[in-house]
């Protein structure tokens, strides 16, 4: 009798003491879950600049494929890639953009127009960005260089609309169906 006391003592000892450690481990698992989850963070689309509006993303679309303004013909040339190079992320990079503002008639672009942003529209789905670097091109060419895009792709259309100003009027201009290509 005094055998079977003692072995239940033992086992309620050792259940006691797994409890126990159950609940350590519980609290921990819990402590972390919420420590992850309470982090302020920003949503997808703030940091990405991606907005799901299809009135917008149908509005963009709309907008001509060439404009005229005083002596220039205008249109949008594109070349969008995201970069999958052994130095790169696993799911390959964000997607980069050069954009190539161009007279069709070569003539040299007025030097008051000024490109300001480019939307790319895929579905309902609008990503916005502000041209970060414009590059040296021929006087009949305004390039201007957006990275950091989504990871959208690769090759699948978009399109592509370039912001511009002349004179303190804003323009826009749309490049259909522009393919997104994978550098390997």
């Amino acid at each position: 009798m005094q055998r079977k006391d003692k072995n239940q003592r033992l086992i309620i000892q050792y259940t006691l003491k797994n409890i126990n450690q159950m609940k350590y481990v519980i609290f921990l698992s819990m402590t972390f879950i919420l420590c992850l989850y309470s982090c302020e963070k920003e949503p997808l689309e703030s940091v990405e600049n991606i907005k799901v509006d299809s009135v917008f993303a149908n509005e963009l679309r709309s907008l001509p494929d060439s404009l005229i303004i005083e002596n220039n013909t205008l249109i949008l040339n594109t070349y969008l890639w995201r970069d999958y190079m052994p130095v790169s992320e696993k799911n390959g990079s964000k997607m980069y953009c050069v954009n190539k503002l161009t007279d069709i008639n070569k003539q040299p672009i007025i030097s008051t127009i000024s490109l300001k942003k480019q939307y790319i529209v895929k579905d309902d789905e609008v990503w916005t960005a502000e041209y970060m670097q414009l590059k040296d091109s021929p006087s009949y060419i305004l390039e201007g260089y957006v990275n950091g895009g989504p990871k959208w792709g690769p090759n699948i259309k978009v399109d592509v609309i370039c912001e511009f100003e002349h004179l303190g009027i804003t323009y826009r201009i749309h490049a259909k169906a522009q393919q997104i290509n994978k550098t390997e």
